[in-house]
């Protein structure tokens, strides 16, 4: 049996839960706190495990440096850092994995899960700078009528790699309803079923083009539910590496579109 731990954001513990879906069993707070990114970072403290539990040295970089590291709802320092957090002992044959967000202002923020190797979790965020924001027409109304066509091509890529998100990220900067959308993703991977892919508009709504299926998602596809909606701002591609072993790269991303 497996089980899989998990910091999520709006939680300020760590949470243990059967893949099965069982109930969860809260963990300690996070302990050690962390020096600020001006002071080299110190070694993990020797702290005993409470019963039952065990020590999982952290140790998280980013470039650019100076990201804050959250997990369990609660700040774990600011890369560079190592510090140590308690969590459940797991059983024999048991896989554990822990999610991380690094943010920083003025990028994207970037989340990594990550299972640890010998009691120690290493994590190295390569962040992406943010998209400007893109101002709304001159007229504040929805445009209509006109027609017409345009392609965009997005920016950023690059690796795919185990529990780990890859985005890119195509800006339309004219105004425009959707009549239809089409996008075209260039890249590869070892395993296409290790992958999540999905595409979010600047609205906020999001189109998932394919879930842990065997055909390469390295593909033109339509996305018919995209129709009416407002085009101009940032879209953003995101592909989810969710799965051990295995990467790729996503090469380059681009967005077809028609307007009413």
């Amino acid at each position: 049996m497996s089980r899989t731990i998990i910091f999520l954001s709006s939680l300020s513990l760590l949470t243990v839960a059967a893949c099965s879906g069982g109930s969860s069993t809260p963990a300690p707070p996070v302990s050690n706190a962390v020096a600020p990114p001006t002071t080299a970072a110190a070694p993990p403290s020797s702290v005993a495990a409470p019963p039952g539990q065990v020590l999982v040295t952290v140790a998280a970089a980013s470039t650019p440096p100076g990201a804050t590291v959250t997990g369990g709802g609660q700040e774990l320092g600011t890369t560079p850092f190592t510090t140590q957090v308690p969590v459940p002992a797991p059983n024999p044959g048991e896989t554990q994995t822990f999610q991380f967000t690094f943010t920083l202002p003025g990028y994207q923020p970037s989340t990594i899960t990550a299972s640890p190797v010998n009691n120690t979790i290493s994590l190295n965020a390569v962040l992406a700078s943010a998209m400007p924001a893109i101002p709304p027409p001159v007229t504040g109304a929805p445009p209509t009528g006109g027609g017409g066509s345009m392609r965009v091509h997005g920016a950023g890529g690059g690796p795919i790699f185990d529990y780990h998100t890859t985005t890119s990220v195509a800006t339309v900067t004219s105004p425009c309803v959707i009549r239809s959308l089409s996008v075209n993703l260039d890249g590869r991977h070892t395993f296409n079923r290790d992958l999540e892919v999905a595409l979010r508009g600047p609205d906020g709504q999001s189109y998932s083009l394919q879930r842990h299926s065997t055909r390469s998602p390295f593909r033109s596809f339509s996305v018919p539910r995209a129709r009416g909606h407002l085009a101009m701002g940032p879209w953003t591609l995101t592909i989810a590496d969710t799965v051990r072993a295995d990467n790729g790269e996503l090469r380059s991303f681009d967005m077809s579109l028609d307007c009413m």
